[in-house]
């Protein structure tokens, strides 16, 4: 008789200040049940966190570590969020003993479970699973592509950046892959050829996760395998404001029929934007997207002053 395949200890990992530990504790209680499961533990990269922040922390089990320059590079002449930026391609390295490691930026909160599910199975069988931006509920931002054009055109030249340009995007704030996945390796060269070639930190941590996914590998015959999830796994809000499923009593897509957003990603402006929220059955409520939001009870502004590098996150 064969034995079952053991299933990997996975362990989540995030980052926060002090300023983000409202939008932290939303997106950890949005997974709470989870994250009781056996096996499963969470991580945080310290980039300023208060002492009360550290302990409350501790008190949910989540272990605190500080990011580490990379690449050669001096911590001293970097903010502790670009650090975190920088540690992401070493995670293996940072926490070893996981199967799997999950990224959640702080700025995302679930509504669905079955999206860590979906990541997780993907990083088993392809080894790697992240989130792709095209969607028709996204509206055209024409700033948002000269940005992107910009700057892969400054990370990895003409060539590549024409390549980068026809692929579908895909978003860093969530994704997992496994600890033996060659996609580690793969982002932390182009990442530090990004790094070298523009004197930028961000948005190469991002951009960097694209050329490694999508780039046959010197001596390769094709680039590693990936699973590219639909937009409903890390759905950027501010691309395109979600309805509320009156139904299901959820956020969703905005149009037909209506599906029921898994991860919710406050990116950018969306952590200080207040919305025109459409129903499904008619009419609208202005609300933050946030966990506590209903028709009924508007969510409220939970983040003041956001720092500056994580607003393009």
């Amino acid at each position: 008789m064969t034995e079952p395949t053991p299933t990997p200890s996975i362990l989540i990992v995030t980052a926060s200040d002090h300023r983000f530990m409202p939008l932290l504790q939303d997106m950890i209680a949005s997974i709470a049940p989870f994250l009781a499961r056996n096996r499963v533990q969470m991580a945080c990269f310290d980039i300023g966190l208060a002492a009360s922040d550290r302990a409350w922390l501790t008190q949910h089990g989540i272990q605190t570590a500080t990011p580490k320059a990379q690449f050669g590079l001096s911590a001293q002449d970097h903010a502790p969020a670009l650090l975190s930026f920088l540690a992401r391609p070493f995670l293996p390295k940072t926490f070893p003993g996981h199967g799997i490691y999950l990224w959640i930026d702080s700025d995302v909160w679930l509504q669905d479970l079955a999206v860590l599910h979906r990541y997780i199975e993907a990083a088993q069988r392809t080894g790697f699973a992240i989130t792709h931006e095209s969607d028709q509920g996204y509206r055209l931002q024409a700033w948002l592509l000269g940005w992107t054009a910009k700057h892969f055109l400054l990370g990895y030249g003409p060539l590549a950046a024409a390549h980068l340009l026809t692929r579908r995007h895909l978003n860093a704030g969530l994704f997992a892959a496994a600890a033996t996945a060659p996609h580690w390796d793969q982002w932390a060269r182009c990442y530090e050829a990004a790094i070298r070639r523009s004197g930028a930190l961000v948005p190469h941590d991002q951009f960097a996760l694209n050329q490694a996914i999508y780039r046959r590998p010197a001596g390769s015959p094709k680039a590693p395998a990936a699973t590219l999830l639909d937009p409903t796994n890390n759905w950027i809000c501010d691309r395109g404001v979600p309805m509320w499923n009156d139904a299901a009593a959820a956020f969703c897509k905005p149009y037909a029929p209506y599906h029921v957003i898994g991860a919710l990603h406050l990116a950018g402006p969306a952590k200080r934007t207040r919305y025109t929220i459409r129903r499904t059955h008619g009419g609208s409520f202005e609300s933050f997207i946030v966990r506590s939001a209903a028709p009924d009870h508007p969510g409220q502004q939970i983040l003041q002053d956001a720092p500056q590098q994580a607003q393009a996150a």
